[in-house]
């Protein structure tokens, strides 16, 4: 997962919460609101239109919002907390068909056990390979063992996406078909510097956090 630095809370979620004090302030009762359209905008923009768990390209329409500490461990507004809140694939939370992210989590939490992707180390905490397989760093990280457990992280279906990217993004197969060439150490060196910005329209490439990994690697043993 990659970093999530989190900015202030939308003004309309500010606004929400102070004119519905002494009333509702629950998250079912902000859900439908502008202020929740706000909130679910800025959560996008934020992370770069990649889901906070699975580094897959979301839009509005292919996510949902994710509360780190699920709604019903919440105490007071902890529920409606922008800290508390990821914008996350799919656009159910509740679909686990797809074997993988958010709602393979339900109603799990143990806040010494999830990788946060809010944690400065949270980068940190997974290699992944070619293959598009994810292990925990160090092998022993009882914290990162469990958080690739519950979210489905190292999940066929995850997995192939990733190989997919990787492969198509080195060059070693193209997404049409077409012949490739894999990417030269000075190509792997100069997209390195900044396969971690965002492109002219805010997007982060998907699976960054995956490839700057393998850059380095390639860049470093040229494999």
């Amino acid at each position: 997962m990659k970093k999530i630095s989190k900015t202030n809370p939308p003004r309309e979620l500010v606004v929400w919460i102070r004119e519905n004090e002494g009333l509702d302030q629950s998250y079912r009762a902000l859900s439908g609101s502008t202020a929740h359209a706000a909130l679910k905008r800025q959560l996008l923009e934020e992370q770069g239109f990649l889901c906070a768990y699975t580094g897959l390209r979301i839009s509005g329409d292919t996510s949902h919002l994710e509360h780190i500490k699920p709604q019903h461990r919440c105490e007071a507004l902890e529920d409606v907390d922008y800290r508390n809140i990821l914008a996350c694939f799919p656009a159910d939370g509740g679909d686990v068909s797809h074997g993988f992210g958010a709602p393979m989590k339900r109603g799990w939490w143990d806040e010494h056990l999830l990788v946060s992707p809010l944690a400065n180390e949270c980068q940190r905490r997974f290699k992944f390979s070619w293959s598009g397989h994810v292990s925990p760093s160090p092998s022993d990280s009882e914290a990162a063992i469990r958080t690739i457990e519950v979210l489905g992280l190292d999940a066929g279906g995850l997995v192939e996406l990733r190989r997919r990217a990787i492969l198509a993004f080195f060059g070693f197969e193209s997404r049409t078909g077409s012949p490739s060439r894999p990417l030269s150490l000075d190509e792997a060196q100069r997209i390195l510097d900044r396969i971690e910005k965002r492109d002219r329209y805010g997007n982060h490439t998907p699976f960054c956090f995956v490839l700057k990994q393998l850059l380095e690697r390639y860049v470093k043993h040229g494999k």
